[in-house]
């Protein structure tokens, strides 16, 4: 393993300026904080757990100039990051990089809002998409990086990586050095844990907020290092360090440092059609085209098998579970029960897991239906791919798709951009008029140009 690692990463993380970046990451990151504002503000009035995240967050520390999207009030900025990111992977609806197998932007662009309010520190459009940019970035490395699956170890990766995201977003707008860049990452990692228990408990509500952890961290963690609290030396590649307690040293370092600055990971992400887990994506889109098949019809199904990647088992097992959630978030990491609500309704959406939709007798008699088949030979990062073989009246079909909609190679269009952002923040805990949301949406658009965020927070502060 390259030594340095966590040198060289920090230098450049705590170095880099928008004005360093390219046109085209600056516009990414605009985009990704489009996706997950709206994401965001439909998970305060959808998101599972997220009320009591924010009923402890103002009674514990009211009065600070933090703006929780969607509930409107202001608190302090990391308890605002740990409610922004309970609510950032929530409705399973924000973006995400598909070949690293990572959600880049959930933790770092819940910390990032969280530093947005305070006029003592203002911060400009630019400066919050350049920390997008670089923290993405980085998020997409350390993922890519990893020779084997850490989640067999008994890990959950996605918050572990998500809190590097946070640290870093946060580090840039407090304007930490490269030293101060490390002792925010080793003061964020030693808040933070992520237990892979969380597969094999369905019920369970970690699975939804579990960005909230990390965002706080690594707010928490930024603001010790910007006081003077010194972390580990080698965070990253040290002994006992991150590489060595998560991946068991299973690293390869050539994702990580190849093309550091001047490839920007962070802007290859793929915007979700669809908000549930991104490995269900392919499986959703085929019953969409199997819908299309000649001759299709509920009473015309017969045998369906999805065939499945090792690393997506868990949206197949436990197998009753997944043919009959009774959590939204248990359905939306199922296989077979968004496969059997596209075939059912020709669509999946926010309502496809509200507690009626997943009472429907018809989707549930499908997904008893389901078989899914886990096909070693996959291989790790092959994880949007998706096969559906069925007959209907007794003519086989395989259906493949590679790779799913949302992808950078088969994009959203600007229109279901759009789209996205309305729907979802219709569903805002304090409701945004629809001239507030237009407001909010132009200022969007030319976020760069912006001196300061705080407009952009007051249109979703609570009147």
């Amino acid at each position: 393993m390259s030594e340095g690692v966590s040198r060289v990463l920090s230098t450049h993380v705590a170095t880099t300026r928008s004005a360093d970046l390219p046109r085209h990451a600056m516009e990414q990151a605009r985009l990704s904080l489009i996706d997950a504002l709206g994401v965001t503000l439909g998970a305060s009035g959808l998101g599972e757990g997220c009320d009591a995240f924010a009923e402890i967050a103002r009674e514990t520390a009211p009065g600070g100039h933090a703006v929780v999207p969607g509930y409107g009030f202001a608190t302090s900025a990391p308890m605002a990051a740990w409610v922004n990111g309970a609510m950032a992977h929530a409705l399973d609806f924000e973006d995400t990089h598909d070949h690293a197998i990572a959600h880049p932007h959930a933790a770092a662009i819940a910390a990032a809002l969280a530093l947005c309010g305070d006029p003592a520190r203002p911060v400009s459009g630019t400066e919050l998409l350049g920390a997008i940019a670089v923290s993405g970035d980085l998020v997409c490395r350390l993922a890519a990086s990893f020779r084997v699956n850490p989640d067999g170890f008994g890990w959950h990766t996605t918050p572990w990586l998500g809190v590097f995201g946070a640290a870093t977003a946060a580090g840039q707008l407090l304007g930490l050095d490269a030293d101060g860049m490390r002792a925010a990452w080793s003061l964020a990692l030693s808040q933070m844990s992520s237990f892979g228990a969380l597969r094999h408990s369905p019920g369970s509500h970690i699975r939804a907020v579990r960005d909230g952890f990390a965002a706080k961290a690594g707010v928490l963690g930024a603001m010790l290092a910007a006081r003077g609290v010194l972390g580990f030396a080698e965070p990253l590649e040290g002994k006992a360090g991150f590489f060595d307690a998560v991946a068991r040293r299973e690293v390869d370092t050539a994702p990580i440092l190849d093309g550091l600055g001047t490839v920007w990971r962070g802007a290859e992400v793929s915007f979700k059609p669809w908000p549930c887990c991104r490995g269900t994506h392919s499986y959703v889109e085929a019953g969409l085209r199997i819908r299309a098949l000649p001759g299709y019809s509920l009473l015309a199904l017969g045998v369906i098998e999805a065939v499945v990647s090792e690393k997506n088992r868990m949206l197949c097992e436990p197998t009753a579970h997944k043919r009959r959630p009774d959590t939204a978030i248990g359905a939306k990491f199922s296989i077979p029960f968004t496969l059997a609500t596209a075939l059912v309704k020709g669509r999946v959406d926010l309502a496809s897991f509200f507690p009626e939709a997943l009472a429907d007798a018809e989707v549930l008699a499908v997904a008893e239906r389901i078989t899914c088949r886990i096909d070693p030979t996959i291989p790790l990062r092959d994880t949007v791919s998706g096969t559906v073989r069925l007959s209907l009246d007794g003519t086989g079909h395989e259906v493949r798709v590679s790779p799913a909609p949302g992808h950078p190679d088969l994009p959203m269009t600007p229109a279901q951009m759009r789209g996205k952002f309305e729907d979802c923040a219709s569903h805002a805990r304090t409701a945004l008029p629809p001239g507030r949301r237009a407001a909010l949406w132009a200022q969007l658009q030319d976020v760069a140009s912006l001196p300061t965020m705080g407009p952009v927070m007051d249109l979703m502060r609570a009147d």
